[in-house]
């Protein structure tokens, strides 16, 4: 499994039996299940924070799994006053007498041991945050990450951003912008499968000789969509084939999902080649218009938008691949993705039939009676 070197460190701030305000911990502990991915002998704990962000009480969110790369430790926030609530991670900044912005990119920069520059949101969401926007440029274009400062303008939170009474399946959906991923499968069913995948990692490609045939077999019950998450710093072609499926989606909808599956079962081969003529031989060979593509694939601006796309994945948490995302609950994939495989054709038998779509075809009028008397 390939982990993103992107994200930002979580500090520890200093642990205290006490919390600022108490908050029933059944409820936030239900919130933070379903807002954490799930794992393999998951065990979830929350233990309060002395000292934290500002209007907030703080908790330590330990998931405990008996796969490695599934636990982790995250903050929790939580408003008594809004009930909003972020699940993320918590950086103390500089204290001096600088603007936050100058803090914050100082801090950034640490971190990620490249420059950054950060800009920070005049007007104030509620308990006082304001959003943050972590920008570097890299070779690709500009990325960024997305945060918030304290109403103390003390801590940088970065973070999946929810309140306790929406549903964190919903905020999640939101924050990831889900409308923009490539979908098959049955619209109506109440059964929502999320791919989040590199091409050219290679957890991704056996992730897929194992789930394709599993989905490929209950369409009819899955509204299954696919977003890319070329993690572009560790993957030198991934962010190219990524530009390819974007394109060819875009050009030829229908040899899309073909294109998916031809490249995670030929990544060996296609990391040998050229990546930019490996997309346009891809297209001549398969009778999609290499001009109209190619518009598309070499677009500056549908680049930025792929690079904002992992941005937003990086937002609710997910920095490596595979990931996939059933009813709104994170399931990492892990070494051999037994557990996650296993969660995927639990949801598949629980769901019900659904009619891919309501009959339009009129109903039956009923027979005429013959007003002729029988001779």
């Amino acid at each position: 499994m390939k982990r993103a070197l992107l994200g930002i460190a979580i500090l520890v701030l200093p642990y205290s039996a006490h919390a600022q305000q108490k908050m029933d911990a059944a409820t936030l502990r239900n919130y933070a299940a379903k807002a954490l991915p799930r794992c393999p002998g998951g065990i979830l704990t929350l233990d309060p924070i002395a000292t934290g962000p500002r209007n907030f009480t703080a908790y330590t969110a330990t998931l405990r799994s008996s796969d490695q790369y599934c636990g982790q430790q995250k903050y929790l926030l939580f408003s008594p006053s809004t009930q909003q609530i972020i699940i993320g991670s918590v950086i103390e900044l500089p204290a001096d007498g600088r603007p936050a912005a100058a803090r914050v990119t100082q801090k950034g920069s640490e971190l990620l041991g490249k420059q950054v520059t950060a800009t920070v949101a005049p007007f104030p969401l509620p308990d006082g945050l304001k959003a943050v926007t972590i920008s570097r440029e890299t070779p690709n274009g500009s990325f960024g990450y997305h945060g918030f400062i304290d109403a103390s303008e003390q801590y940088l939170i970065v973070g999946m951003r929810g309140n306790l009474n929406t549903d964190p399946a919903k905020t999640l959906r939101d924050t990831l912008g889900t409308g923009t991923a490539v979908r098959r499968g049955n619209a109506k069913s109440p059964l929502e499968i999320i791919e989040l995948s590199d091409f050219e990692c290679p957890t991704c490609g056996r992730a897929h000789g194992l789930v394709e045939p599993i989905i490929r077999k209950s369409l009819d019950k899955i509204n299954y969509a696919r977003l890319d998450l070329p993690l572009f710093e560790m993957h030198e072609w991934a962010l190219s084939a990524a530009m390819g499926a974007r394109a060819i989606q875009r050009v030829a909808p229908a040899k899309y999902w073909d294109y998916v599956d031809y490249v995670f079962k030929n990544q060996e081969t296609i990391g040998k080649q050229q990546i930019d003529k490996f997309v346009q031989n891809y297209c001549e060979d398969h009778d999609i218009d290499w001009n109209a593509a190619q518009k598309i694939y070499t677009s500056k601006t549908e680049r930025q938008a792929l690079l904002d796309q992992v941005s937003r994945a990086f937002a609710i948490g997910v920095a490596s691949t595979p990931t996939y995302i059933v009813n709104g609950q994170i399931l990492g994939f892990g070494p051999e993705g037994a557990f996650t495989i296993e969660q995927i054709k639990n949801a598949i038998a629980a769901t019900p039939d659904t009619p891919a779509k309501a009959s339009t075809k009129p109903a039956a009028k009923p027979p005429v009676k013959s007003t002729k008397k029988p001779k």
